[in-house]
Parts: structure tokens; sequence; C-alpha cells
């Protein structure tokens, strides 16, 4: 029987407690090691947390020189036990070592990312590690057809040095709820920046106001624009419209949506957003700005109500017109069901281990 094949994970965070989308990743991780031999690697996280693959090394990093050093160190490691495969999530100090390793020591390095960065300034050493980690790597990972054109273009990279491999959801994990009565509420989960969309949810509310009598927003996230949500909300004396919970681990999520009858999403960037396919499994419509990739991943009633990033009063109306069309609603509801089968997470594990190896 053939060994299976050793591949080398490195993570910014190992926690199971994390509220962000990492939580998808450790679901991840358990599936690809039934096939594969892992040697993970993250640069934060809870050392006490019993890992379920075969091998894992988790180091918190204090000071910036010692966080490349230690990172360096591990990775090396990694390859000095046969791991000569390296699949790097945003860490651009990680996916810049592995390419150093990989260089000098016969590897491949993967660097997995689906931001849109050239929209908006980043500083300047985080750009350059970006910059380094995007060109140096052997290969670029991203989620999208439309993001793999995007990266070739504003970063000068050859397209045959860019694979796509989708994101996944773990579908056991967000079975959809018996829940039928529309009661008008509104799910907002999410990182509260700007970036994000943050501050379009008051002019949302103050819109959505003149089209729905009776209706109430909950604000799951944490993030900068946070206090400033809040401030906002006394000022305008929303507080009747608006819950803000905080943050909420993301391996308690799925019960949020059962509470909720239509998710909304209006950042202004986005890659290849996981709340729409925590929204489609668990069969709750969505309203969500055009960007990145999320017309790509959509069935086609949603395609139809994605909005032009910043049209704050159509937002408001498709918001009014998915919760008052109950013919819509249901036909929205079961082309998510059909369309997230695609990024059931032990399809994408497969396709992980075919792009990969």
């Amino acid at each position: 029987m053939p060994k299976p094949t050793k591949i080398c994970y490195i993570i910014p965070e190992y926690n199971k407690d994390v509220q962000g989308h990492f939580y998808h990743h450790y679901e991840l991780l358990k599936e690809l090691s039934k096939k594969l031999d892992i040697f993970l690697i993250a640069e934060t996280g809870n050392k006490k947390e019993k890992a379920e693959i075969k091998n894992i090394h988790i180091q918190k990093f204090k000071f910036l020189p010692l966080r490349i050093i230690e990172s360096l160190i591990l990775i090396l490691k990694a390859r000095k036990r046969g791991y000569n495969i390296f699949y790097t999530h945003y860490s651009y100090i990680g996916a810049i070592n592995a390419a150093i390793v990989s260089k000098l020591f016969k590897g491949t390095s993967y660097y997995w990312n689906c931001a849109m960065n050239w929209l908006f300034r980043q500083k300047t050493g985080k750009r350059i590690g970006y910059i380094l980690s995007l060109k140096w790597s052997d290969y670029l990972v991203t989620g999208s057809k439309k993001m793999k054109e995007e990266y070739a273009s504003h970063y000068k990279l050859k397209k045959e040095k860019i694979k796509i491999l989708p994101n996944w959801i773990n579908l056991e994990r967000f079975e959809p709820s018996s829940k039928k009565e529309i009661t008008n509420k509104i799910l907002f989960i999410h990182w509260l920046s700007k970036r994000k969309g943050a501050d379009m949810i008051i002019p949302i509310i103050i819109k959505l106001k003149d089209l729905i009598d009776d209706f109430q927003i909950t604000v799951i996230g944490e993030g900068p624009y946070k206090n400033s949500l809040e401030q906002e909300i006394k000022e305008k004396n929303l507080e009747k419209y608006i819950k803000i919970i905080g943050g909420v681990p993301n391996k308690e999520i799925s019960e949020y949506y059962d509470q909720n009858d239509i998710l909304i999403m209006p950042s202004m960037e986005e890659g290849f957003p996981r709340v729409l396919l925590e929204a489609m499994a668990k069969q709750i419509p969505y309203v969500a700005f055009n960007v990145g990739a999320v017309n790509e991943i959509s069935p086609g009633p949603a395609r139809k109500l994605l909005v032009k990033p910043g049209d704050i009063d159509k937002f408001a109306y498709n918001i009014e017109t998915i919760l008052t069309n109950k013919e819509l609603y249901k036909e929205f509801k079961k082309s998510e069901k059909e369309q997230v089968k695609k990024y059931d997470i032990k399809k994408v594990a497969e396709k992980f281990i075919r792009k990969i190896k």
C-alpha cells in the first residue's frame, strides 16, 4: 500500500473557539487527514488543544523578527521530515519562508489568497510581504475564475501559475432548520469594518424603514467599526431595529441562521465569502453587493438580486422584495440547496488532493 502524500499546511491561527472562518479549516484538515499525511504549522493558537490530525506544531509568535525565524525553523523541520509540499493560507510570513525553503530544498509552495487587496491601501510592510508571497510562491491558489483573472491582471502573474480551489462548507454542520414563518429577521455576520460594509448597516436600516413596518437586524462580529456603529444607533434612535451580539465562535454560528430569514452582505470587498456558503447551506436567502466571486458562486435567483456596490436604495428594496414575495423566497431556498452541493467539504477535499499533489 503506497504511503500517503505528505503536505505541510500553514495557517495563521489554531483555535477552535475562533470567531472567523478559520474554523472551516479544522474541518477540512480532518477530512484531508483521511488521505494525506499532514504537518500543521499555526502561527498563533491554543497550545492545549488536541489535534485531530497526525502532526501539529503550534507556535505563538510575540515579536516580528522572532516570528519570522520561528516560522522558518518549523518549515525547515517539516522539510527535514520529508514534507516537500507547502500550502499556506493567508500568512505572508509563512508563504515567504515556505517559498524560500522550497527553492533551496526541492519543494513546491502554494499560497492561498482570495482578497481584493488592490482596492485598499495596505501598510507598507504588509504590502511588501503580500507581493513577495504572490511572486515567490510556486503557485497562487484562489477561489474562482474571476479572482484568477483579477490576480493575473493586477499583479502581472502568469495564469498557469494560478490554481483555482473553491471554499467549502460542512453541510452536516449547517443542516437547514424547519423554520417556515417569515418574521422579517435579518442577519449580518462579518468583521465590522468599512471594507466589509459595517458602515452600510445604518443607511440600509433607514431606507428599509420606508419599505417594511417591522423588522430587526442582528449583527454578529467584532471589528474597528463596532464603536462607531453603536454610536450611530444611539444618535439616530434605531435601537428597535438592530441588535449587536458581538463575536460568536464559528462552531456555534449555525443556530443564528435558524433564527433569521435573510442574510445581508454589503461588503465593498470580498473574494469567496464563506458567509454566503453558510447561508446557502442553511437555505437562507441573501442580498449582497456584486463584488469578487459573489456572482460566480451564487445561484440564479440570487444573481438577479445582487446589487452594485454602494447602492443602498436597491439593496434595501431587494431585501423587501425577498421578504414579501413568498414564491421568490421558496425559489431562492430551492436554488441554494442545489448550488451549495458543489462546495460540499468532501468534494472540495478531493479537489484539493488532485490540485496540490
